[in-house]
């Protein structure tokens, strides 16, 4: 074997050696323990017992809107039971006009009558005397109540068939006739939307149709100062009824921004002093119509 072979092969095994002898330590060697973290205990500290609401305001809540009401008379004579043309002994009683200001209506308050009709003959018409508006679908259709109320006629009632009268909160009384079948009776409360009647062309009728009448304190006025009939909605407008002798003027006015600011009233000028201030905005109010 040459030298240089021979010096290779020492080199090796030197080599072998030492990592043989490397690893022998590693293994001998003890391993290094890791220091050990004491945890201190927790400890529970209470708040103090304070209130601290105060800090946090509630948060402002709307006001509730809610349709206007007037004083009107909820028990009914006999006669009131029987006669549609009647006055209401609380409505106007101290007082010679009032308004009904539609656009504070609020929508759940009101509904059309006849969903979907359409008018067949209007208010006065070609007879000068048609006291309401005559409005058409289908026989036996569902009519509903205009607005909150309580039922103060219903029964047949001469030219008018099955009539219904409801006197509403609002100061007006709604008519419906013509009907095939009352659902209501007198002292019943009711609600805007609530199905009263059924069309029919019971009393002086040709086809099957729902005459519906408005009226205060016994008189018939317009319905399309109620409702726009084409549209079939409530009109945002106020409305000025005003005593001049045995009859009720009825007008539309636009209120002025001022009065809209607070409350307004029609009174008559008999008013305690305390009411002077808004008799004086009423007559410059009314005699401006």
């Amino acid at each position: 074997m040459s030298k240089t072979h021979y010096k290779i092969q020492s080199i090796i095994v030197l080599l072998v050696l030492s990592a043989c002898h490397s690893l022998w330590i590693a293994r001998t060697q003890p391993t290094p323990q890791q220091e050990s973290i004491s945890v201190l205990p927790t400890i529970d500290i209470p708040f103090p017992n304070a209130d601290f609401t105060f800090l946090f305001p509630e948060e402002p809540k709307l006001k509730e809107q809610t349709s206007p009401r007037k004083n009107i008379t909820e028990s009914f004579s006999n006669r009131e039971k029987n006669d549609i043309a009647v006055t209401d002994p609380l409505l106007m009683a101290d007082e010679n006009s009032m308004l009904i200001d539609l656009s504070l209506i609020q929508k759940e308050d009101y509904a059309f009558p006849l969903p979907g009709a359409k008018v067949i003959s209007p208010y006065a018409g070609r007879r000068k005397h048609h006291s309401g508006v005559d409005l058409k679908t289908c026989a036996n259709d569902t009519i509903v109540t205009a607005f909150d109320g309580i039922i103060r006629l219903a029964k047949p009632y001469h030219a008018y068939g099955n009539v219904i009268v409801v006197r509403h909160y609002n100061g007006l009384e709604t008519v419906y006739s013509h009907n095939s079948k009352n659902l209501v009776k007198p002292g019943d409360y009711v609600k805007a939307g609530q199905p009263i009647a059924l069309t029919g062309r019971t009393g002086r009728a040709t086809t099957e149709h729902l005459h519906f009448e408005v009226r205060v304190n016994g008189q018939h006025f317009n319905p399309n100062l109620i409702f726009d009939l084409q549209e079939r909605k409530l009109n945002n407008q106020c409305l000025v009824f005003t005593l001049k002798g045995n009859k009720i003027a009825v007008k539309s006015i636009e209120l002025m921004p001022h009065q809209l600011a607070g409350d307004y009233s029609y009174s008559s000028a008999a008013r305690k002093n305390k009411e002077q201030r808004t008799n004086k905005q009423t007559r410059t109010i009314i005699g401006s119509l």
